[in-house]
């Protein structure tokens, strides 16, 4: 793969093995020109600085790193332990009120990683604690929530979340800590690759479940075969959907959320049941997604112990998966200026017809929605001057985009084809 000199230096840092060939990879790399001010942003924008930092800081050869840099990395690593330290602590305390509850948890992402996988809570940054229960605690588990002062966040009916979503979302106030209590991992409106309801998809993961200790209590972990199909598609999901909605292709946290995999595929390496996860894959519709996100993960991290051999014996890509794969790989290393999804959906549809309606949908939206926007009554007739210079607005908007989208209009097709591809079962 072509990479830069800054991306190569990046993943070479977030392998978290310590062993002579990593220091002398990144001596070489640190000799070489390269831009600070672009690792940083790179490194911020995947969530990486944590593996960075511990990285680049036990390198005789530190003179080659500006002190500044190392500064802000150490700044960043003290804040993300706090941050941590803090999560876990708090965590804690939600277990102890479950388990006090009778109440079965599994906790998820992060959470689960940093202390179990990763090995030191340091190196993976958490942003929220994630629990996964059965769907018959759930009103007992908001009540325990609200006990603990957390207060729920949404901008629906309770009710609502409860029938057509997979997770509630709970804040503390003063404890500034994010909760989100799932009893799924999907949900029917997500693109069609990864909108997997059935219950017995989450049954199954519940009877293999490992009992593990967590920030000092007893809780419920995801067995490795699990693990891996519940990272997979996380990662997927989170290039297609941001803050809850569809949206174009982005690659913002794509690089900590693939580190994820990769530590888990080296953690428990010899657990796997291949046979079982191909078998299941194959039956929610999901082998391409795990093929993918195996084989980018193969090309990008360019480390191979043997780790990966048992999973391409039962996972193979086919020649439009690996085409596609390829564009992804690509795309993770664009910090992109965000293409509007509703214009790429215009792009999507089927047929003209359709791709028109939905690009005057997107120029000429309801009248509510217009008077919502700009504080205007629905009666006023001050919304028909908004109708007017909606296009102007958005083309000044958009007009950076536009502009390179004309001068090359590859990112604008790549778009096209990963939406179609991921809301599309063939």
């Amino acid at each position: 793969m072509n990479l830069s000199n800054e991306n190569n230096l990046l993943l070479c840092c977030i392998q978290t093995e310590t062993s002579e060939s990593k220091s002398d990879r990144i001596k070489k790399l640190l000799t070489l020109p390269l831009n600070w001010e672009e690792i940083l942003q790179s490194a911020f924008w995947h969530g990486i600085t944590p593996l960075l930092y511990h990285s680049l800081k036990g390198i005789e050869e530190s003179k080659l790193i500006p002190q500044i840099v190392m500064d802000q990395l150490k700044t960043d690593h003290h804040r993300n332990i706090g941050k941590n330290m803090h999560f876990y602590a708090e965590l804690s305390g939600i277990l102890k009120a479950f388990r006090e509850n009778r109440i079965k948890v599994i906790v998820l992402k992060g959470g689960a990683l940093a202390q179990t996988v990763y090995g030191n809570i340091a190196l993976r940054p958490m942003s929220d604690i994630d629990l996964l229960i059965k769907t018959e605690d759930l009103s007992h588990a908001e009540k325990i929530m609200s006990d603990l002062g957390y207060l729920f966040e949404g901008n629906k009916p309770l009710e609502w979340y409860r029938e057509n979503h997979f997770h509630l979302s709970y804040f503390h106030p003063e404890k500034t800590i994010l909760v989100e209590i799932h009893w799924h991992i999907g949900r029917a409106s997500h693109p069609s690759q990864i909108a997997i309801t059935d219950t017995g998809f989450i049954e199954r993961w519940w009877e293999r479940t490992r009992t593990v200790e967590i920030s000092g209590m007893k809780t419920l972990l995801l067995c490795p075969d699990d693990l891996l199909v519940h990272l997979s598609l996380h990662f997927i999901k989170h290039r297609f959907i941001s803050g809850g909605f569809k949206g174009p292709f982005t690659s913002r946290g794509a690089l900590i959320q693939l580190c994820d995999i990769f530590q888990i595929l080296k953690h428990y390496k010899n657990e796997f049941n291949w046979a079982r996860l191909q078998r299941e894959a194959e039956e929610y519709g999901i082998t391409s997604l795990i093929s993918s996100t195996l084989y980018l993960l193969r090309e990008i991290m360019d480390f191979d112990d043997g780790i990966f051999n048992d999973a391409f014996r039962v996972f193979k890509l086919q020649s439009f998966e690996k085409e596609l794969t390829k564009l992804i790989q690509k795309r993770i290393f664009i910090i992109e200026d965000s293409i509007p999804s509703s214009f790429i959906q215009s792009l999507v549809a089927d047929r003209f017809q359709n791709q028109v309606k939905s690009l005057l949908r997107t120029l000429f939206p309801h009248r509510e929605v217009f008077s919502k926007r700009y504080s205007v009554p629905l009666s006023s007739k001050k919304l028909y001057f908004y109708y007017l210079i909606r296009p102007f607005i958005l083309l000044l908007k958009y007009r950076k985009l536009l502009w390179r989208s004309l001068i090359s209009r590859g990112e604008v097709k790549e778009e096209v084809i990963l939406n179609r591809w991921i809301n599309s079962k063939n």
